[in-house]
């Protein structure tokens, strides 16, 4: 045989075990050393709120009067319900409001959870604070809320409440003088008018009536000043409270008798702005002529009885 050929054959035997055995040395140091070339992982969700909640129910509110000057809380319940469960209900979405038309609209900002009823239902307590000044008639009420999935606001507006009709008013101060006159003056205003007539209601006043009486003497009481004497007006200035016959017009009193004085309106309003025209009015006083003929003294209504000022 030829000896070249021998040796060829023989390294090539050589060749291939040294490139078996590196493979097989790279693939078990592949292994030993834990690089792989893929792995698996578990995956999972949780779907919640895909119904939006709804406001089962609003309790009942009865008529509901004003608190005089002040405000009065009106309290009722709601039941909220989710069908996704009442865990999904959120809780500090829940609020209310009363509306009508031409009125500020009052509201809660947040209704508090009493108590779950059961799996779906929830029961919530809303209180809203009402006015002496708003409106009388019927007020709506509008419970909203929402949930944590859907997130869908959600109103119910199908209940109604009446909040009744309350006149009232404050007046002050409470006496009226004059500073000292002589007989036969005119035109003697008062010095510590006016008086300011405060609506304490919510009432629109059309008409502000003054009952006066003569003033009689202190001393000799059968000497008196004729109340038809004194005018009234809501203005002054220039002596317009004494103006009967101007654009001011004054109203002259009569004795005993209410007398509607002219150009006084008093409408409802939040008087606390003290403007002299929100929920106020005033009235100005004046002494037209006081007679020549009455005696010294003083003159006052310790006799006869106070004026009275009224609403109509």
């Amino acid at each position: 045989m030829n000896k070249p050929l021998i040796i060829m054959a023989i390294l090539f035997v050589v060749f291939l075990n040294i490139a078996f055995a590196s493979a097989t040395f790279k693939d078990f140091f592949s292994k030993i050393t834990g690089k792989a070339t893929s792995g698996t992982t578990n995956v999972s969700i949780t779907v919640t709120g895909a119904n939006p909640v709804t406001i089962l129910l609003v309790s009942n509110i009865s008529a509901t009067s004003p608190t005089e000057n002040s405000y009065v809380n009106i309290s009722f319940y709601a039941t909220v319900s989710d069908a996704d469960g009442v865990n999904d209900i959120n809780d500090s979405s829940v609020r209310a409001n009363f509306s009508r038309s031409g009125e500020t609209t009052r509201q809660n900002t947040s209704c508090s959870l009493v108590a779950d009823i059961d799996s779906t239902r929830a029961n919530f307590s809303c209180t809203i604070a009402m006015w002496y000044y708003d409106g009388s008639g019927a007020w709506n009420v509008a419970v909203g809320g929402s949930d944590l999935g859907n997130k869908s606001v959600v109103y119910n507006t199908s209940t109604n409440f009446t909040y009744n009709q309350l006149q009232a008013i404050v007046i002050s101060p409470l006496s009226l003088t004059w500073a000292t006159v002589s007989p036969g003056n005119t035109n003697q205003t008062s010095n510590n008018d006016p008086t300011l007539i405060n609506n304490t209601g919510n009432y629109n006043i059309p008409n502000i009536t003054v009952n006066g009486i003569n003033l009689h003497g202190d001393s000799v009481n059968s000497a008196f000043i004729n109340v038809g004497n004194v005018t009234v007006g809501n203005n002054t200035g220039s002596n317009a409270e004494c103006d009967i016959s101007g654009p001011n017009n004054a109203t002259i009193l009569v004795n005993g008798t209410d007398i509607q004085i002219d150009n006084t309106i008093l409408n409802k309003g939040n008087h606390t702005i003290n403007n002299n025209q929100t929920g106020q009015e005033l009235l100005f006083y004046c002494f037209r002529t006081i007679p020549s003929t009455i005696p010294s003294q003083t003159y006052s209504t310790t006799y006869g009885g106070a004026w009275i000022i009224k609403i109509t």
